[in-house]
């Protein structure tokens, strides 16, 4: 039905939540899997494998008579890596136990910080945050923790020195590399492919029913994409409008599809409750589309040559 529109959720909690919102407007849905696969490609190797490519780099636009400002903040943040981890690895073990450790954990403590709170204590804990998330995805990539058995801390199988670490960035942070440069540093390509889950709502033919300025309230505050959201929202009016447009047709005469499509022709019309227009430039199949929805609907009846509203 071409009058159906889709929106996809993270979650099945969230596609069920507006499903029961549809279904509370008069609007049929269903719901679907889709998996997707997105694939990003990165550079791999130990923290020292980099820090000799920086320096290599950085040499060659000494030569050049060029600064590479992107470059200085990338080896910035590779030695606060080397720094962080090394000063962690001082102060662990074997086989320590790291309590509340996880990401929802760490967050969790986070968003308890309350706004009262004071702005550099706020950074504080903001930059700890980070800083731990990063020393735990350095952990993990390097097999260097296991999960305990009741899921909310990791047990440290080891530890090793910051430089030798595997460590990974995007191609982006280095556009200027040569295949020669990376054999020479040690460093190869990794694209991590990763499978996404999205859930899809298929909101039905009655969804030009609803009211848009309730959809945006909702869409507002639920967990799905902005963009995808607005787009979902614009796609609902615009077809209102267009429905609106062949309604009015139809109760000024026309009663057949090559009659509508010569009187859509038309440059623009008056978008009603504005002072805007609209145009509408759509196929005869389409439209063929929109009325057979609009029967089923029982908006319009007849057939072709005989259409007319209900």
């Amino acid at each position: 039905m071409v009058l159906e529109e889709k929106l996809s959720f993270d979650t099945r909690e969230d596609a069920n939540l507006f499903q029961k919102f549809l279904r509370e407007k008069g609007c049929s849905s269903r719901i679907a899997v889709e998996h997707t696969f997105s694939g990003e490609p990165f550079f791999e190797g130990s923290v020292a494998d980099f820090m000799t490519l920086i320096a290599l780099l950085e040499k060659k636009d000494a030569e050049e008579g060029e600064a590479d400002e992107e470059l200085s903040f990338t080896k910035k943040d590779l030695e606060n890596r080397r720094d962080t981890l090394n000063e962690f690895f001082a102060s662990h073990k074997p086989g320590d136990i790291l309590e509340d450790s996880t990401p929802t954990q760490m967050m969790a403590r986070v968003q308890s910080i309350g706004a009262e709170s004071d702005e550099a204590f706020r950074k504080e804990a903001a930059d700890k945050f980070v800083a731990s998330l990063m020393i735990l995805g350095a952990l993990e990539d390097n097999n260097l923790l296991e999960e305990t058995e009741d899921g909310n801390s990791y047990t440290l199988t080891g530890t090793a020195k910051a430089e030798d670490l595997r460590v990974m960035y995007p191609y982006t942070d280095f556009p200027k590399i040569s295949a020669e440069e990376l054999k020479e540093c040690c460093i190869s390509s990794h694209i991590n492919v990763v499978s996404y889950e999205k859930h899809v709502v298929t909101a039905g033919a009655e969804i030009i029913f609803v009211d848009t300025d309730e959809l945006t309230d909702y869409l507002d505050n639920a967990d799905a994409d902005e963009d995808d959201s607005a787009r979902f929202i614009d796609n609902v009016f615009f077809k209102q409008a267009f429905i609106a447009k062949v309604h009015d047709l139809i109760a000024n005469g026309a009663s057949s599809e090559a009659e509508l499509v010569k009187s859509l022709e038309n440059p623009a019309f008056p978008l009603e409750g504005t002072d805007d227009v609209i145009s509408f430039d759509v196929s005869s199949e389409y439209l063929a589309g929109v009325l057979s929805d609009l029967r089923k609907l029982e908006v319009i009846s007849g057939k072709d040559g005989k259409i007319k509203n209900l």
